[in-house]
């Protein structure tokens, strides 16, 4: 073992991005052998040093307040920081310098910027508005996007439906046409509603969109249509459905909706993730990113005691699963026999859609114990408060082990299996409207449905963990945006007033590579620290797509400048 890591640390060395013997090579025209690139890949990365900062008083500007998100023009050549006392700030990354500054782009904080394209961005606010901005004239907005109710946290954009996507505290996720608009508004859509929402994130070929929530879920849906997306998750609470997870007892409301987490389904299939490493009972999940490649999401967590934090590397690919099949295929053979539901003549009814039919069998109603709702908690800052006092309407799930729920009738237990066996149910009528309150349609009286019985197991979730870290608990109750490099080995952790750079292995190698031999969830690997750089605690990060540069933000409003550096400190 101490021969071959002597051989790892000569090789990594010879390779690195320093050293002559790869420069000499290079230029013989050698080929690099394997494993070139992440010796190259490290070197450059665990010499990330801090070189240059800005801040208010440095300039002589305005106070800025606190630096909630940074984010880099496509091409690396612009950087947009979104700050609390309402403005937006532009720098030239390469130089270090402020190019300009927009005063009052918001009545209220301006939460995240996203680019567009190489000369459009967008920010959001805590005035419940989105903005839309060129870069080219920054005198005023090109347009105001009315209509959510509450913050708005979170902006994406669907390359693939060309529609801007923004999710809010009110718990609603909306998209926006800014090519086609009206006489009052661009065309936009409620798609979503989901109580505790927190981030919301789509994949970088907008397959995929994943969001988190209060509740210490993440929620996924797979090969996503954002046209048909309001129809099919019509009425859907995934909070609802995680209860009846947790308390292993059916909920007919909730059991209605079975068949969107259908593998079958061919599009807008949900799927719920919430494995998370031991002494983690995940609370809220405040942060969420996309991995480059969209091959996983990275978290970050506020444990239900709220004395840890954790960011925490999951595994979404669609096609990691599809098709399996049960390991106890006998257990499946056990099981009560799946009759398909009788055909029955629709009927006219007076309201404007139909309902799936009601579940035929409800145990005993759920204990009020069961899930109680927590009292509000108001945080400490602008950026959380009023977050924590969200009611999610389910307990974490260390809580709810402890407790002991009363069995339900074995007819109706889930068989605990790794893939669900869930008859199929039919979707809801194409007829149906999409959501505009967010609530569970009503459900025809008994009465008048005597079907014979069905019957419904209660899905598992699968474990899609992949890396995990404990972080420092400092800050409570702030957002920590962390963030991916540009090819996806690294993840940059704001950690008390500086920054970690965490690798997937000492070899800072690539996901695809290091899944290889994997053999369950794994820490990661620290192999950067730059700390005590801010003066105030770090709550942005964010890599630049094109150079080895990361930047990091603090709530006193200071920016600073990381890049690979091989001799001593200059800053």
């Amino acid at each position: 073992m101490g021969t071959k890591t002597i051989r790892d640390s000569s090789f990594m060395a010879k390779y690195s991005a320093y050293s002559p013997y790869r420069l000499l090579r290079r230029e013989s025209g050698f080929e690099n052998p394997v494993g070139a690139s992440d010796a190259m890949a490290r070197s450059l990365y665990c010499g990330m040093k801090p070189i240059a900062s800005w801040d208010c008083e440095q300039a002589n500007a305005l106070p800025t307040g606190g630096v909630f998100n940074l984010e880099f023009s496509p091409e690396g050549s612009l950087l947009v920081a979104a700050c609390e006392k309402k403005s937006i700030q532009i720098f030239d990354p390469l130089t270090h310098q402020r190019i300009h500054s927009v005063n009052g782009a918001h009545s209220d904080c301006v939460n995240c910027v996203k680019f567009l394209d190489g000369r459009m961005f967008a920010t959001c606010s805590d005035d419940t508005t989105i903005a839309l901005w060129d870069v080219r004239n920054l005198k005023k907005k090109i347009r105001s996007l009315l209509g959510h109710s509450n913050w708005v946290k979170n902006i994406e954009f669907s390359v693939k439906d060309k529609l801007l996507v923004t999710s809010g505290l009110d718990g609603s996720i909306y998209t926006w046409d800014i090519n086609s608009y009206t006489e009052f508004n661009l065309v936009y859509q409620r798609v979503f509603h989901a109580s505790g929402l927190m981030r919301c994130r789509l994949s970088p070929d907008a397959r995929q969109m994943v969001m988190c929530t209060t509740g210490g879920l993440l929620v996924i849906i797979h090969d996503l249509n954002l046209s048909t997306l309001a129809q099919h998750l019509h009425g859907f609470k995934p909070n609802l459905y995680r209860l009846m997870q947790m308390s292993q007892q059916l909920i007919p409301i909730a059991a209605m909706y079975d068949h969107l987490f259908d593998l079958k389904r061919t599009e807008n299939r949900v799927e719920f993730v919430s494995d998370f490493p031991d002494g983690n009972d995940a609370e809220v999940v405040s942060a969420l990113q996309i991995h480059p490649q969209g091959w996983c999401a990275l978290s970050r967590n506020i444990s239900h005691d709220d004395r840890s934090e954790w960011s925490c590397i999951h595994d979404i690919q669609a096609g990691a699963h599809a098709g399996a099949e049960p390991a106890d295929k006998s257990t499946r053979s056990r099981s009560p026999p799946r009759r398909p539901a009788p055909r029955r003549r629709a009927r006219p009814r007076a309201r404007p859609y139909r309902q799936p039919r009601p579940m035929a069998a409800v145990p005993p109603a759920l204990p009020a114990s069961v899930a109680p709702a927590r009292p509000g908690q108001v945080g400490r800052n602008f950026n959380m408060q009023r977050i924590m006092g969200i009611n999610t309407g389910i307990a974490p799930p260390g809580v709810l082990r402890a407790r002991s729920l009363r069995a339900a009738p074995a007819r109706l237990l889930p068989r605990l299996s790794a893939t669900p066996a869930l008859p199929a149910r039919a979707p809801p009528d194409d007829s149906t409207l999409p959501s505009t309150s967010g609530q569970t349609p009503r459900r025809e009286s008994s009465s008048s449905c005597e079907d014979e019985e069905t019957p419904h197991y209660i899905r598992q979730n699968r474990d899609r963990l992949l890396y995990y870290v404990e972080e420092t608990n400092e800050g409570k109750g702030f957002i920590k945006e962390l963030c991916f490099s540009a090819d996806g080995r690294l993840v940059c952790s704001p950690f008390g007033r500086g920054m970690r750079l965490l690798a997937l292995n000492d070899r800072c190698a690539e996901l695809s590579h290091c899944v290889q031999d994997f053999d369950g969830p794994t820490q990661m690997v620290d192999v950067g620290q730059s700390l005590g750089i801010h003066q105030d605690l770090v709550v942005s990060s964010k890599f630049s797509p094109r150079h080895h540069l990361l930047v990091t933000g603090c709530l006193e409003g200071k920016i600073v400048w990381y890049e690979p550096y091989s001799g001593e400190s200059c800053y």
